[in-house]
């Protein structure tokens, strides 16, 4: 695999020069022997035309393509990096790639040394940034094959919406734990209020639906988080036509998740929002 800081940025430079020099052949490895002394040509070669950032012309030389020049166009190195880094997963979808949708943290502790290095260098394992959340979303559909599906952009609408409400309501900046694991049983980790910092998890639930048609799920991991915690919020948003955020106790939907009998075991419930909060009682945002 050529997942390494040296064969981004030499495939970037390899870009630069092919930009500006027409006329390559295919023979670019034996004409080449060594390219900025990181990378080996025919590495560089076979990242960029598996990647498709080269093509081979009508004339039999390499020409840069539209996501060659994209490349070429975008100014911040971080954000060259992303795309490139994108395109490497895309392109070659290692065994890793699962690995991307346990949420960055998680895929963090396993992913090679390598490809951890190529992620710091794109600026994509710390910052909460909108471009940062948007690749980390994209990636995960790609480990999911979720393709074009709109769950995880409208869960992620409402959990943005929740930690810029608990920031205005708490004054301190709460934990996106749903982004860093989805192994933790709640989306964000906040404090009861300004004076008292004893912590409050907060399950994040979505829709697009109106209240009468709305639902959300529970997994059982949720659930037993919930169970355990002393306290535990679920905010459920209706993001349309105006964003409105209903605030429900653990103890509310504690009244519509099934229990285990017999050998048969619940993993996850739907609960309409209708089921437990009242259309009108909602919470005024901003």
């Amino acid at each position: 695999m050529y997942f390494s800081v040296g064969i981004l940025y030499s495939a970037h430079e390899f870009l630069r020069f092919l930009f500006k020099t027409p006329g390559i052949k295919n023979n670019f490895p034996e004409v080449f022997h060594t390219f900025n002394n990181v990378a080996s040509p025919n590495a560089i070669l076979e990242v960029c035309q598996r990647c498709e950032w080269i093509r081979l012309n009508v004339s039999g030389d390499l020409e840069v393509t539209e996501k060659g020049v994209l490349i070429l166009e975008t100014l911040q190195i971080e954000k060259v990096l992303r795309i490139q880094v994108f395109d490497l997963i895309e392109a070659y979808r290692p065994n890793w790639t699962p690995l991307l949708s346990r949420g960055r943290s998680e895929a963090l502790k396993y992913l090679p040394i390598d490809v951890v290095q190529c992620l710091r260098e794109a600026d994509l394992t710390a910052s909460y940034s909108d471009e940062v959340i948007i690749w980390w979303d994209k990636i995960s559909k790609i480990s999911r094959k979720l393709g074009k599906d709109e769950k995880l952009d409208i869960g992620r609408k409402g959990e943005k919406l929740s930690i810029e409400h608990e920031r205005n309501r708490t004054e301190k900046e709460p934990i996106w734990q749903g982004f860093e694991s989805n192994f933790s049983g709640f989306d964000i980790l906040s404090v009861q209020n300004k004076t008292d910092l004893s912590p409050l998890m907060i399950e994040v639930k979505s829709s697009n639906l109106s209240w009468g048609s709305a639902t959300f799920h529970i997994s059982k991991n949720e659930w037993g988080v919930a169970q355990i915690s002393a306290n535990y919020y679920f905010h459920l948003w209706l993001l349309l036509p105006q964003p409105k955020l209903y605030l429900v106790r653990q103890e509310e939907v504690a009244k519509h998740v099934p229990f285990n009998q017999g050998q048969g075991q619940w993993s996850n419930v739907e609960v309409p929002f209708s089921a437990v909060v009242n259309e009108t009682n909602f919470v005024s945002f901003p």
